[in-house]
């Protein structure tokens, strides 16, 4: 039988306390959008009132994790640019990935389950934000109107979370929007060593060591640096798909297993 040391019992005490401060803290926004509604008149004031009041609690939540010793992340900017009016992706590999982009990039629309929607206690609070259900069948057109306001989309091109780094199965969903919208892509890039919070995993199944996650904000891409923006559009989709995948399949490689290192930058990817 394995024995398990001290610090990994805490990290499965510390990560059902994370559960219920989350689940707890969900009920804010929702609290929230109820006052919202009442109180303010102009619905791009309630969109801004209720994403502020999400991307706060990220950021409470994934910093409350590394106060307690779940976890420790590390967020290197490498991209000085305003992200405002761009497509953001990253990789999934964890439960929790959302939440550093949310906690860190202003002004987000989220393409989110359509069961969200029809959820009790989180349907209000997504309609909202102005989110948009994945399952939309103007999808695309609906985020390049946000794209063209200003706002941001966060999507996830694999669609779902991976079950190792390099998998990386993309789905053309970030690449139609993007072209549709001819608008810039900013790639975050997320990483986890040993990897936690995985797809099939309870909660409490941790590694044996504590999880060092690295957060990169990537620099801005533009669909003509990707790809040949002469090409048929059902060419671009597939092609921008194809770059994009590429472009993660070497960021991972170069990383050369940062997070399992101590005391080593890792070494840009550009």
């Amino acid at each position: 039988m394995k024995i398990l040391s001290l610090n990994h019992y805490w990290r499965i005490i510390a990560a059902g306390i994370s559960y219920i401060v989350f689940t707890v803290g969900a009920f804010f926004p929702v609290i929230h959008a109820v006052l919202i509604v009442v109180f303010v008149k102009d619905q791009e004031g309630k969109q801004k009132k209720i994403r502020k009041t999400i991307q706060r609690l990220c950021k409470f939540y994934v910093d409350f994790m590394q106060f307690l010793g779940l976890m420790s992340y590390d967020l290197e900017r490498l991209n000085s640019d305003e992200i405002k009016g761009k497509v953001v992706i990253s990789n999934h590999s964890m439960l929790i990935d959302a939440l550093f982009i949310l906690a860190y990039v202003d002004d987000v629309c989220c393409v989110v389950k359509e069961a969200l929607f029809r959820n009790l206690v989180t349907r209000l609070t997504v309609s909202l934000a102005g989110y948009i259900p994945n399952d939309e069948e103007d999808l695309v057109g609906m985020a390049a109107e946000k794209l063209a306001a200003g706002e941001n989309i966060l999507i996830f091109p694999e669609g779902t979370r991976n079950q190792y780094d390099t998998q990386l199965e993309f789905k053309r969903g970030a690449a139609n929007i993007a072209i549709h919208a001819n608008s810039d892509i900013v790639p975050f890039l997320i990483t986890c060593s040993p990897r936690a919070l995985q797809k099939y995993e309870s909660w409490y199944q941790l590694p044996d060591i504590k999880s060092k996650i690295l957060v990169r904000i990537n620099p801005t891409l533009t669909i003509e640096e990707c790809i040949d923006t002469s090409l048929a559009r059902t060419i671009q989709y597939r092609r921008l798909t194809d770059f994009l995948r590429d472009y993660y399949l070497t960021a991972i490689k170069q990383l050369d297993n940062y997070t399992t290192k101590t005391d080593k930058p890792p070494p840009h990817f550009e």
